[in-house]
């Protein structure tokens, strides 16, 4: 098993400690993607986000410097070149998102009769590439990559050993900017807050002391947590932030789920309806559906059996309460909207 030299493990600690710092509004900056180039040499670094289902780039985000193709719109034909993306097919087949190499899963030989690297590797003369996706769903990918020239030598285990080890860091800054995100909406809605409004905010003077609270929190924490405030934190909340206060704290009610996140001084409370739970295979089954695959081109993608493939869509059926396909599609878009206005 491959570990890391005490300077590489330095040089790692010394990027998680200060990549706090280099984030805002949105977790992941040019300066962040200079720092990940200098712990793993690329010609290329790059961050991506991409909806999957809508077809749309959501974020793309180059190191400065590095030459840039993406000026050239995605076509349609290009969203389907992306399933022959050779990692992308493992981490489909696995069914999580850790660290790989092109070399991991497939041969030279191979690469080149792949249609992928033919049309968006080969133009580049790009040869090796590292790629790790931070847990997300499949219709909303944000994945780091690392290309090099044939000029240059394959990427290492070190190389893919460091990224697995900062994935979670990632992941944990891309969810502290969120937090970040939804803090500044729910200060900007402060001076004409309603308590009937799904986010309210929270002020803390000591470790479960109330500054102050929005209207809104006020009526949260008072159905949640059935008790009245007198100045403090319901004593679930207090032990919550006491014991941890990293995590979320989420608490169900009435078919409704309440959210509460802590940023630095102040708590983020977030209502929202219970939607309808999908596993993540009938979600990625579905939104194959609504990309216009078969069962028996899902279940080749997914190397899944198509009856396997048809159980999925039965039990899609029955949680959206629809009876076709072309049902399910548009009920499943709905969802995805309504998450993403939530978000």
């Amino acid at each position: 098993m491959p570990s890391l030299s005490a300077a590489d493990a330095k040089k790692l600690l010394q990027f998680v400690a200060e990549a706090e710092s280099l984030g805002d509004d949105q977790p992941f900056t040019e300066a962040l993607l200079v720092e990940l180039g200098r712990l793993i040499e690329a010609d290329w670094v790059t961050y991506t986000e991409v909806d999957h289902v809508h077809r749309r780039s959501l974020v793309y985000l180059p190191r400065p410097g590095d030459e840039d193709d993406e000026s050239v719109e995605i076509t349609a034909e290009d969203w389907e070149l992306m399933r022959e993306h050779p990692v992308c097919r493992q981490w489909s087949k696995d069914g999580r998102f850790y660290a790989l190499r092109l070399s991991d899963v497939i041969t030279k030989r191979e690469l080149r009769r792949n249609r992928f690297f033919d049309q968006h590797f080969k133009p580049w003369d790009i040869a090796h590439e590292l790629k790790v996706r931070l847990p997300s769903p499949p219709w909303h990918a944000r994945t780091f990559k690392f290309n090099r020239t044939r000029e240059n030598r394959d990427f290492t285990e070190r190389d893919r050993l460091i990224l697995d080890l900062l994935q979670p860091h990632l992941a944990r800054l891309w969810q502290a900017a969120k937090t970040r995100r939804l803090l500044k909406a729910a200060l900007a809605e402060l001076d004409r807050a309603d308590q009937h409004d799904p986010r309210g905010v929270v002020f803390l003077g000591g470790a479960d002391e109330i500054s102050f609270a929005s209207p809104a929190a006020e009526r949260l924490l008072r159905e949640y947590f059935s008790a009245e405030l007198g100045g403090r934190l319901p004593a679930a909340l207090g032990n919550w932030l006491e014991a941890d206060g990293g995590h979320p704290f989420v608490r169900q009610l009435d078919g409704r789920r309440l959210t509460v996140r802590r940023d630095d001084g102040a708590l983020l409370l977030d209502e929202k309806q219970d939607g309808i739970h999908l596993t993540a295979r009938e979600r990625e089954v579905v939104s194959w559906v609504a990309r216009g695959k078969t069962n028996a081109e899902i279940a080749q993608l997914l190397w899944l059996a198509p009856s396997t493939v048809r159980k999925h869509l039965e039990n899609v059926y029955a949680k959206l309460g629809v009876n076709t396909r072309t049902a399910a599609v548009a009920r499943f878009l709905g969802l995805l909207d309504a998450e993403a206005e939530a978000s």
